[in-house]
């Protein structure tokens, strides 16, 4: 039987295939927000219909308490959730370069935009090297130049390098806040972890985040209630940062800028999701407060719970 190539196993997308790059580099935001919620969703897709244990070994008071996983579908959906969220980050990477591709050329576009003090300000914060490979594959091709130097660029999984990249371009802006960079950090460490040190969290690894002090020579294991949660906190990561350099680009743009023009900017700038709920950020004291209403409601029988604001 003749040996199969690795390359001869990838299949042809089929047409409801969620995103592409071209999505990307129209709408980074949109086209990750999106991606974010088809893999949550794949994870509970998984959680609802892995097999579970035929009774469970103390019965749970409450009604809706479900039958435990078997051993294997328990260890399934734990080595899958790893492996989301690396596919989480790795799409969000993608949106950090194309979003920053984008905003790039759209530069083009703002009035006596002083391209080599930008140039140098982007040299003085990334060590730039031009890859002529990376160049040669473009032959033939119309290739943005904000592509070229976002594929250039190290540091994407450093939220204060990525920061140092806006910067450079757009006037000391900060792409991501303080509070973004510490989650940020986390979920890149983590990926980190998972995908270069065999899914452990060494010591020096934990020794590098806050968060993850004394977690040193452990696992990662992890369930699709973390999935859920990394999209959901990641939504209005996303929708802030791509707010933050919407209205520093926005405020420099001519007024008799052509509208094919406006609506790339536009589209370039768009945030939508699949989950507009996810989009709002709720603190924790209101999460608490939201918890105790229902629970209240449910002890004085009422059906339904009024929503307050």
């Amino acid at each position: 039987m003749p040996k199969k190539s690795f390359a001869s196993y990838i299949q042809e997308a089929p047409d409801w295939w969620s995103t592409s790059l071209p999505e990307y580099g129209q709408s980074p935001a949109s086209a990750f927000l999106k991606e974010a919620v088809h893999l949550s969703d794949a994870v509970n897709h998984c959680k609802r219909h892995f097999p579970r244990k035929k009774t469970a070994k103390k019965p749970s008071t409450k009604r809706t308490a479900k039958k435990p996983f078997t051993k294997d579908s328990q260890d399934s959906l734990n080595r899958l959730c790893a492996a989301t969220l690396a596919a989480i980050m790795g799409h969000f990477e993608t949106y950090e370069r194309f979003l920053f591709a984008g905003a790039f050329e759209a530069t083009r576009l703002v009035p006596g935009f002083d391209m080599s003090a930008c140039c140098k300000r982007l040299e003085k914060a990334a060590s730039l090297s031009i890859d002529v490979g990376l160049l040669a594959a473009y032959r033939g091709q119309p290739a943005p130049i904000g592509q070229l130097l976002a594929d250039n660029l190290v540091g994407w999984h450093d939220p204060q390098r990525v920061n140092s990249f806006f910067a450079a371009v757009f006037d000391n802006l900060s792409l991501f806040s303080n509070a973004d960079s510490d989650d940020l950090l986390v979920l890149w460490q983590l990926r980190h972890s998972i995908v270069h040190s065999a899914g452990w969290i060494t010591r020096p690894d934990a020794q590098k985040i806050k968060q993850l002090h004394g977690l040193g020579d452990k696992p990662i294991v992890l369930g699709p209630t973390f999935v859920v949660a990394v999209a959901r906190r990641l939504h209005p990561i996303v929708s802030g940062a791509t707010s933050r350099l919407s209205a520093r680009l926005k405020a420099r743009l001519p007024d008799d800028l052509s509208q094919e023009q406006r609506d790339q900017v536009s589209q370039l700038l768009d945030v939508t999701t699949p989950r507009k709920s996810w989009l709002k950020r709720v603190s924790k004291r209101r999460r608490v407060a939201k918890q105790r209403r229902k629970k209240a409601a449910r002890k004085a029988g009422r059906k339904k719970v009024t929503k307050t604001t």
